[in-house]
């Protein structure tokens, strides 16, 4: 085909423009092709919705971030307190070393917790031991060894007690009879409290203090390093008949009763005392933080997805996002 040929086929209203916006090739001029050019690298406008949730996403972050820093406080990054929080996670997930311990943890809590009511019963037991009261003693020892349910127990002990009581001629035998039922009740309406004194009758102890010396010396742990176990296993030993009978009561297995096991629990409840009010609010911040989390991730991912490489940059997306070294002070909790 000849040049003139070729010329005949150009789209015949290109030959109505001005020289310089004529083709030189094919049917694109110089400026269509630059225009063409430059449409290829135009960026795209950021999609309303996704401002929106960004915009959401950052407000609920301020918020969160405002009240999480009046709880913030140097003592959770200390080390004695990370290491009471692996603690707590170690005997909640039964890590190596603490397997099944968490369930003789809370009972030994219950024992602790209730310890004065434990006292008050083997008290009103050796001293009040008249033939009306031995005969609800007795009848307690009795229920006991039937491995008789909580529920059916307590409904037991008040239709004995009823029956009982009106037998005693004087006022301060019936007192002492309902103190005795009361401290009793309060000790096995809980499902714990119930465990530990059906095991003393099992096992026939009647030296209920033994919850009085452990918290004895959980008392006298403050003055020591919590940090050191061979301390702590240490203390056990120099108490270990103690422990030995409490670890029959809590019903734990022959291959846990040593001082390895008994330092652990220690440590854990002698921190947990220590940080008995801080643990709450610390938990406090935790929640906020994991909330905080998730409004991050949300507004990360949308700064990520509408990157400035490929969208009209808006400043919202250029802003620092609220809280992050907040969260990355406290990253080593939720790791």
């Amino acid at each position: 085909m000849s040049f003139l040929e070729q010329q005949s086929k150009i789209d015949p209203q290109s030959q109505q423009r001005p020289w310089w916006n004529q083709p030189l090739i094919g049917n694109q001029s110089m400026t269509e092709r630059i225009t063409s050019l430059f449409k290829g690298f135009k960026k795209e406008d950021i999609p309303e919705r996704a401002l929106k949730s960004h915009s959401e996403a950052l407000q609920t972050l301020h918020k969160l971030v405002k009240r999480a820093q009046p709880i913030d406080n140097e003592k959770y990054g200390n080390p004695e307190f990370v290491s009471f929080i692996k603690l707590k996670r170690a005997f909640a997930e039964g890590q190596e070393g603490y397997e099944h311990l968490d369930r003789y943890l809370q009972l030994l809590h219950a024992g602790i917790a209730a310890k004065n009511t434990f006292v008050t019963l083997e008290r009103m037991e050796f001293k009040f031991y008249g033939s009306k009261q031995a005969l609800l003693y007795d009848y307690v020892e009795t229920l006991f060894q039937s491995n008789i349910q909580q529920a059916e127990f307590l409904a037991n002990l008040h239709a004995k007690f009823s029956e009982i009581q009106p037998q005693l001629r004087t006022e301060e035998g019936k007192a002492v009879l309902q103190k005795y039922c009361h401290n009793l009740e309060t000790i096995t309406k809980h499902q714990f409290g119930f465990r530990l004194l059906r095991s003393f009758k099992h096992h026939k102890m009647t030296n209920y203090s033994m919850f009085n010396t452990v918290a004895n010396i959980i008392d006298g742990l403050n003055r020591l390093d919590l940090h050191d176990l061979g301390i702590l296993n240490t203390e056990v030993i120099a108490h270990y008949e103690t422990f030995q009978r409490l670890g029959e009561i809590l019903g734990m297995p022959e291959a846990l009763i040593n001082p390895k096991t008994f330092g652990r629990m220690l440590q854990y409840v002698a921190l947990e005392e220590k940080y008995k009010t801080a643990y709450p609010k610390f938990q406090e911040l935790v929640v906020l933080l994991e909330e905080w989390h998730k409004h991050f991730t949300v507004a990360q991912n949308l700064r990520n997805e509408y990157n400035p490489k490929q969208y009209k940059r808006v400043k919202e997306f250029g802003t620092s996002i609220p809280g992050v070294s907040l969260y990355n002070k406290y990253k080593v909790y939720f790791t």
